[in-house]
């Protein structure tokens, strides 16, 4: 039997792309879109390998548990927040994308696997109004940190206030991924209600010294490492006594 996150599914995955490149791919059961315009040859291969946001994945995956409210900032493509939706229902996943350019994407990501977690384009910061959004050609780079750009193209968007919108969700699980923002948005968070956490961290921008005081505040919260479930740059953190295997 073939595992679907398997080696030998991967090398099937390499040998048939030589071939044939699909419109959408399979990743851990949620089709992405590969021939989007957005959709870089770096990234549409890592689709068609099962390997785009492969470490959040696994996480997300033994984590994960029927009870949990998602509330996923960064959404990307939308395959995260797809994903959480299939496993827990959408109308228990809530999706956050500052990048305007993406929201056709992350909506046929949805259509296509037949989910509908909430989706708003807006930035969740302290207060309401606008803020500036640096995006870059390759959509996964875009951040609200100006010196992590490169060639960025600045544009205003929507900003949401983070505590008004954690009270209004009241999620139990964060998923965060935007590109060094982590720094400035843990530290605005009412992470009271929260039980779980995974993060992308971004030592590039932030240096090892400041993705050690962004894991240091979330110590300082009441958060633990699990140390069995550290992919490079990628962690999970949790409240003792929820979010551990049995």
């Amino acid at each position: 039997m073939i595992r679907k996150q398997g080696r030998t599914a991967r090398r099937l995955r390499k040998l048939l792309r030589r071939f044939h490149t699909p419109a959408y791919a399979d990743n851990f059961g949620v089709l992405l879109p590969v021939k989007h315009p957005l959709i870089s040859p770096g990234i549409g291969k890592e689709i068609c390998l099962g390997d785009y946001e492969r470490k959040e994945a696994e996480i997300v995956t033994q984590r994960l548990e029927a009870g949990d409210v998602v509330m996923e900032i960064g959404a990307g493509i939308g395959f995260l927040s797809a994903y959480c939706a299939k496993r827990i229902g959408g109308e228990r996943v809530f999706a956050y994308e500052a990048n305007p350019a993406l929201m056709e994407v992350i909506r046929d990501t949805y259509a296509v696997n037949g989910v509908t977690p909430s989706l708003r384009n807006v930035m969740l910061a302290e207060g309401a109004g606008t803020a500036r959004f640096f995006v870059e050609e390759e959509f996964w780079a875009s951040t609200t940190v100006r010196e992590a750009t490169r060639n960025a193209r600045e544009i205003e968007v929507e900003q949401v206030d983070l505590n008004r919108e954690i009270a209004r969700v009241q999620p139990t699980f964060l998923i965060v991924d935007i590109e060094g923002g982590e720094a400035d948005l843990f530290p605005l968070a009412d992470l009271s209600g929260v039980q779980k956490i995974c993060v992308e961290t971004h030592p590039h921008t932030l240096g090892n010294g400041g993705v050690s005081r962004l894991l240091a505040l979330l110590f300082e919260r009441g958060f633990v490492l699990d140390i069995s479930l550290i992919r490079k740059n990628v962690f999970f953190l949790y409240r003792p006594g929820a979010g551990r295997a049995p």
